[in-house]
């Protein structure tokens, strides 16, 4: 049986964007081990019982330790706030907690989910990677599995895509209303960095990204956009 690479050792099934973003900004520390065999990794299911890990979680998070474990990268972001472009650099690392690595029964989806570190920074949830590949939230460390990327490699093509807008001009979110983002001339859909809730399209001089926003009482679509070049700053001031 074929032995699964590590993304940075064979990054073939990922875009040739997401390759030189992470030739670019990937690179592969030390990551966290189990310190038992993980046959004896046991977790509650949703009746808050321990019960040795299903066969399924084991081989879910057994697959994220052979092909990501370890991959770190930062993801470069612009935005316009209040007025005043703004900056940001993310760092996200792809490992499990070893031992102390939980996991939940999913209730509505079925499988399971386990938490991963995903995103460092500071934020009250947890991200999350189920047995069916997608990558999800809990929003705030105790709601229900949500889910935010149907896989990691879109999640990552997604921020090879953040990156790349990164040194173009972003433009206030929000200033083009859906119809007048329809009339952006050669726009096409980035379908490796796009999913229901997350939708990327993109010309030679214009990137849009719109999203959901995963406030409940107030559920909203946004969108971003950026440009480069006087060509392309001039299609987007032509709709404001």
């Amino acid at each position: 049986m074929k032995l699964r690479m590590h993304i940075l050792e064979d990054p073939s099934e990922l875009s040739p964007r997401a390759q030189g973003f992470l030739r670019r900004a990937g690179r592969r520390e030390r990551s966290v081990r189990f310190g038992l065999p993980m046959e004896l990794w046991q977790v509650h299911d949703h009746a808050g019982r321990l019960v040795p890990a299903p066969m399924d979680l084991l081989i879910r998070c057994e697959g994220f330790e052979r092909k990501f474990a370890g991959l770190r990268y930062e993801v470069r972001r612009s935005r316009v706030l209040d007025g005043e472009r703004y900056a940001s650099v993310r760092e996200w690392g792809y490992d499990h907690l070893g031992t102390k690595t939980r996991a939940w029964q999913d209730p509505v989806r079925g499988g399971w989910y386990f938490e991963w570190t995903g995103e460092r920074v500071s934020k009250p949830c947890r991200d999350l990677l189920h047995t069916d590949g997608s990558v999800g939230t809990d929003i705030d460390g105790g709601s229900p599995y949500l889910p935010i990327a149907p896989s990691l490699p879109h999640l990552i093509e997604s921020h090879a895509l953040t990156d790349t807008v990164a040194t173009w001009r972003p433009w206030p979110m929000g200033a083009l209303a859906a119809s007048a983002v329809a009339l952006l001339d050669g726009l096409a859909e980035v379908p490796e960095a796009s999913w229901s809730s997350s939708r990327w399209r993109l010309s030679d001089t214009v990137a849009v990204m719109d999203h959901d926003t995963w406030h409940r009482d107030n559920p909203r679509r946004l969108t971003h956009v950026w440009s480069r070049g006087e060509a392309g700053h001039r299609q987007v001031r032509a709709l404001l």
